[in-house]
């Protein structure tokens, strides 16, 4: 009983450092040791000096800091103490520390103690122990581990909201230059017709930063077997850096503005907008998804304005797209699919803004000045935007906004409303227009939204409704192009949109079903155009573990054509699943479907997957599609790879009148002051790893990338402005280098390129028997130190402690007290590892004595 006493005081001495209750140890449990106890009795003895541990505040990570550990005068043990700047990153009211420093220096300098407050001041870099700052708080350090845990009253934190990061964590990383790619090429040869084609897209992102300022460049090249061949276009041409104190960023250069409140256009000049991002995740209030149906393996080409924004070739059935690029938020997007037959269907995605509610107190802005930019206009206008939207109460947010061009000048008010029956929002858009050598033209919009989540139903309901209600209205493109060429836009003028309705409606139906209906009808002014019609309801459930859907779809162009479609799918589980085992294929979906016109199709697919940290997926298809007098019978299968440094895909098929084939390849590269290292696709913020000698090290949620033989890998995608865990798995080590850290926290600006430097001890693991002059061990709790002062380990139980980078000869210092008898030099001769030396070989077992070094 005594026994398991003496051992719980010795396990509550070890986890707390902070007035520590007096203990007392029985000696006899360390028999022969000639271990002294007593230094700990009073807590978790550390020797004074500074230590990179992981801090956290009242059970909250904080990341990895310096500290430093201050002797207590007249003792014989340290405590930390913080900086005033430390202290504020770890959410400390500085405020708070600053005022109560002052107050107990002018007490020292009453008491007489002018030269030692005068000494300290409240300087920046001075350091403080948590009782002179911070009353009522406590500490717990882990000397095993190195993770120091705080205890601060909540009185003496800042006071911010839910996720927030201090900006003085954001990190603008290091220079880099990027370079990203999208490839997709595409085949085909008509069987009968002999009518070839070919193309080759290649989408291209390169950049720079420098500092704080980040460089892009977006393009596109694009080769085609039929027209004019080759083609380059410019997307995006520009330079940004973060404006911290605003929340918002500024560019300069080619660009699109957001399209919040205005429609989206492009622009050279400059922007100055605020970045919700950069709020915390509680303070947060878009590019559209889109969605198709495909009847073999097409071809889809999604563009805005002219530009190609985004291409894939996908398997038959359903598709989604929901990672276009951010060009903007308004300008509908026009989707091709070209199947493998050359059949094309064509829709549009109408891409409006809806106006947001905003908390109170927050704001969204946007200033913009600079050249109209658009590929069908060759008249350049200068123009000026500002929008601006406030969160006045809970309830109310108000917005406004003007633009103004040669000949052209808009106004904007609105007010979104969030009501027991829904959110609403509200505004009118004026418009002024005037066309040389035409008159005048005054025009008005109003727009209206309304969205509602109704949660004990689990209704989803969500409508924009804009209607133009003069035929006088000019958008800021209609107008442009009407006082570039009269003649020429005519037709445009005549297919301006007069009214527009969108819905969108999910009902959920018990806990396996939903049911949802989505819509958008749009008419024109002039009467040359008929309305756009876009509808479709469906119905998805599982029926033991079985997913199924059915739909009908209707849809109307302009020439007042409509067809409707029904159709099913169905997807079968084959086989059981286990992390050891999978089978060839995972699952059997099948899909039909029929339209007004008689045509019909049916598909068939078998798909499956390999592999978790770097997986390959694949499948085969087969179709019949009958319309008309065709019937088509196609046969095809696709694989996809996500490798550690890219992407790669490619299909192919074959009918009874034509086959097609395709591949695709997206990753990156990023050229650091290191060399080159290839990457998949970045995110919006990256980590760049460096751990010298870690080769084969595992990076965790890196898409199967692991430290390369120059010692350097990269996570491709961060949360900007959020705490990232940047990790390395060390199992794959060589067993000759150990990581002096395996995880660390960064918070990455937009666009930045972060580095994390992991530490690494490279030599021999070396099983160390310590002991005194006298051959006795030395005792538990010996602290050992290298010739540079630089803590190395300690001793355990029977003098035993475990050594790594000590190859080579030297002298340690064992430190078991503060007394110069409790004190020793421990020379050491380690010899390196022969090449190709066995696995179990590299461990070396030695004794070391103080004064004398024996090898067993």
């Amino acid at each position: 009983m005594q026994r398991a006493n003496d051992m719980s005081a010795m396990q509550m001495a070890a986890h707390t450092a902070v007035a520590p209750i007096s203990v007392s140890f029985n000696s006899r449990l360390f028999a022969g040791s000639g271990a002294d106890l007593s230094r700990f009795e009073r807590g978790n003895p550390i020797e004074a000096g500074s230590y990179a541990v992981d801090v956290s505040v009242n059970g909250k990570a904080r990341g990895s800091y310096d500290v430093l550990f201050r002797a207590v005068p007249g003792g014989d043990v340290a405590i930390p103490c913080f900086t005033l700047e430390m202290l504020e990153r770890l959410g400390v009211d500085g405020d708070q520390v600053a005022n109560r420093v002052r107050q107990s220096q002018a007490v020292a300098k009453a008491n007489g103690e002018e030269a030692a407050a005068a000494t300290r001041g409240i300087a920046r870099e001075a350091c403080f122990t948590l009782r002179e700052t911070l009353p009522g708080s406590t500490y717990a350090f882990d000397s095993a581990d190195l993770k120091l845990e705080l205890t601060i009253p909540q009185t003496g934190m800042r006071k911010t909201a839910q996720g927030y990061v201090d900006p003085s964590r954001w990190d603008e990383g290091i220079n880099v230059g990027l370079l990203q790619y999208n490839v997709n090429g595409y085949t085909s040869e008509g069987t009968f017709t002999g009518h070839n084609f070919s193309s080759l897209y290649t989408g291209l992102l390169s950049g720079l930063n420098l500092g704080s300022w980040h460089f892009r460049h977006r393009s596109t090249l694009n080769w085609s077997s039929a027209g004019s061949g080759m083609s380059w276009q410019s997307i995006e041409t520009f330079v940004q850096r973060d404006i911290t104190v605003l929340r918002s960023q500024i560019t300069l250069g080619d660009s699109f503005t957001s399209g919040e409140l205005f429609d989206s256009f492009g622009v050279r000049g400059l922007q100055l907008s605020s970045d919700d991002r950069m709020l915390p995740n509680s303070l947060q209030a878009y590019a559209p998804t889109i969605r198709g149906v495909a009847d073999t393996n097409a071809r889809v080409v999604v563009r805005q304005g002219g530009n190609t924004l985004y291409e894939a070739t996908v398997s038959p059935g359903a598709f989604e797209f929901n990672d276009l690029p951010a060009t903007g938020y308004g300008g509908d997007l026009d989707v091709a699919i070209t199947e493998s037959d050359g059949r094309i269907h064509r829709f549009s995605v109408p891409f409006a803004s809806v106006p947001q509610l905003l908390r109170p107190g927050q704001q969204r802005f946007n200033f913009t000045v600079g050249q109209y930019r658009d590929t069908f206009v060759y008249t350049k206008p200068w123009i000026a935007q500002l929008t601006y939207q406030r969160g006045i109460t809970n309830l109310v947010t108000a917005y406004a906004g003007a633009l103004s061009s040669a000949g052209y000048g808009s106004g904007m008010l609105g007010m979104a409303l969030n009501t027991p029956v829904g959110a609403f929002a509200f505004d009118v858009t004026t418009a002024h227009t005037s066309v040389p050598g035409m008159s005048t033209f005054h025009g008005v919009s109003s727009r209206v939204s309304y969205s509602k989540m109704m949660t004990s139903t689990g209704t989803n309901f969500s409508a924009a409704a804009y209607r133009y209600s003069t035929a006088n209205f000019f958008s800021l493109q209609d107008a442009v192009s009407a006082r570039s060429d009269w003649v020429r836009s005519i037709g445009q003028y005549n297919y301006r949109a007069r009214t527009r309705l969108q819905l969108n409606v999910n009902q959920r139906l018990g806990e396996r079903s939903a049911m949802y209906v989505t819509g958008s009808s749009q008419d024109y002014w002039g009467g040359e155009r008929g309305r756009d019609l876009q509808f479709q309801m469906g119905f998805n459930s599982t029926f033991r573990n079985i997913p199924y859907s059915v739909y009908v779809q209707r849809t109307r162009n302009g020439d007042d054509r409509t067809v409707t479609q029904v159709g099913t799918n169905v997807s079968i589980p084959l086989g059981r699943q286990t992390y050891t085992k999978r089978s060839i294929f995972d699952s059997l979906t099948a899909s039909a479907s029929r339209d007004s016109t008689g045509s019909s199709a049916i598909q068939m697919a078998l798909s499956g997957s390999q592999g978790s940290i770097a997986p390959v997926s694949y499948g085969i298809n087969a179709s019949r599609i009958v319309g008309g007098d065709n019937r088509i019978a196609s046969l095809g299968a696709y694989g996809t790879y996500r490798s550690p440094i890219g992407t790669y895909n490619a299909n192919a098929s074959v009918s009874s009148q034509a086959r097609q084939a395709s591949f695709g390849a997206s990753g990156a590269m990023i050229a650091h002051r290191g060399g080159v290292t290839p990457s998949p696709p970045l995110g919006q913020a990256a980590a760049l790893i460096e751990a010298k000698g870690a080769t084969g090290g595992a990076v965790v949620n890196g898409q199967g990338a692991s430290i390369d033989r120059f010692g350097y890998a990269v996570i491709p995608s961060l949360t900007p402005y959020r705490v990232n865990t940047v990790e390395i798995d060390p199992s794959r080590l060589p067993d000759d280098v150990e990581l002096k850290n395996t995880s660390e926290e960064v918070v990455p600006r937009y666009n930045s390129v972060v580095f994390v430097k992991m530490g690494t001890v490279r030599g021999r693991p070396v099983f160390a028997t310590m002991q005194k002059s006298d051959g006795s061990p030395l005792p538990m709790g010996t602290q050992l130190f290298d010739g540079a002062g630089k803590s190395i380990g300690g001793v355990g139980q029977g003098g035993m402690a475990f050594l790594r980078g000590l190859e080579g000869s030297g002298v340690l210092s064992a430190r078991w007290g503060i007394g110069p008898k409790e004190q020793c030099q421990v020379p050491y001769a380690i010899p390196a590892a022969v090449a190709g030396t066995r696995r179990a070989a590299i461990v070396m077992r030695v004794r070391l004595r103080c004064g004398l070094e024996e090898m067993q």
